[in-house]
């Protein structure tokens, strides 16, 4: 009685010991990026906000998942990082967007606590690949997958710069001018937009250079509808403000034009 006693004491404390050795696993991998060496080079990001791992596939996917999983951030902060300790160990790991620049997006590295700029899809994609670390599939199995729904690619030739999109499709309508966006076609682009707003539109997209208005292009695809009437479609995206501990809502407006027609009214 006694020997089955402390065999199931033993037992316990080894299971006890492997269910901290993976917490403690899980703890240190937080904000890292992983690759499987076992697995032709897959690679993860742990989110430090959930503790579960992403599945970082094409330049595409990848990109639109680390915008998803990221914190808003002002400029004073941003600068502050690095320099300030407390402020440099809140953003460790964590995908940060510059909410007054464009939404430029940043990785702060867990291991150096220093900042670098993801940049279009194939950079972003990369410069996480570089800083990542190897896991074996052991390794990395204890570690829970997360989802996200991403949305679907725009497809730049299916309007052309003088044909709006029937009402039914206004989410095309975002897609279409944030395709335009990212192609710097500034004729086309001011087509998806009322006239009064046509200058802003243009000084916008001559202001902004090519990663600035990538990352503008994927706000205006990433929204989703929120609201509508038979003459107004609103479509919302919001951008987390991790140090402050709220949320900034960005809203875009789709009205219905005199000659039935579909633009956006705001910018």
């Amino acid at each position: 009685m006694k020997l089955k006693i402390i065999l199931i004491v033993i037992i316990a404390l080894l299971a006890g010991n492997l269910a901290s050795a993976e917490l403690n696993l899980a703890q240190r991998l937080s904000g890292r990026i992983l690759l499987q060496v076992e697995s032709a080079g897959e690679a993860w990001y742990v989110n430090p906000a959930d503790g579960k791992r992403y599945f970082l596939g094409s330049p595409d996917d990848a990109f639109a998942i680390m915008r998803r999983l990221s914190l808003g951030i002002n400029n004073t902060d941003f600068n502050k990082i690095s320099s300030d300790k407390n402020l440099t160990a809140r953003v460790r790991g964590r995908i940060i967007l510059r909410v007054q620049s464009a939404g430029e997006a940043y990785y702060v590295s867990p291991m150096d606590g220093q900042k670098y700029y993801l940049g279009r899809p194939n950079d972003a994609l990369n410069v996480m690949k570089r800083l990542a670390l190897g896991i074996t599939n052991a390794d990395l199995a204890p570690i829970p997958a997360g989802q996200l729904e991403l949305p679907k690619t725009a497809d730049s030739s299916v309007v052309s710069p003088k044909t709006n999109p029937p009402a039914s499709s206004q989410q095309s309508l975002l897609e279409q001018a944030a395709a335009a966006v990212r192609n710097n076609d500034a004729s086309k682009t001011q087509s998806y937009f009322t006239s009064s707003l046509r200058p802003a539109v243009t000084y916008t997209l001559s202001a902004l250079n090519a990663d600035s208005r990538l990352l503008l292009a994927n706000i205006l695809s990433g929204a989703k509808l929120t609201g509508q009437t038979d003459t107004k479609k609103t479509y919302s995206t919001t951008a987390h403000f991790f140090l402050g501990g709220y949320d900034i809502p960005l809203h875009f407006y789709v009205q219905k034009q005199p000659d039935e027609s579909w633009l956006i009214t705001n910018l």
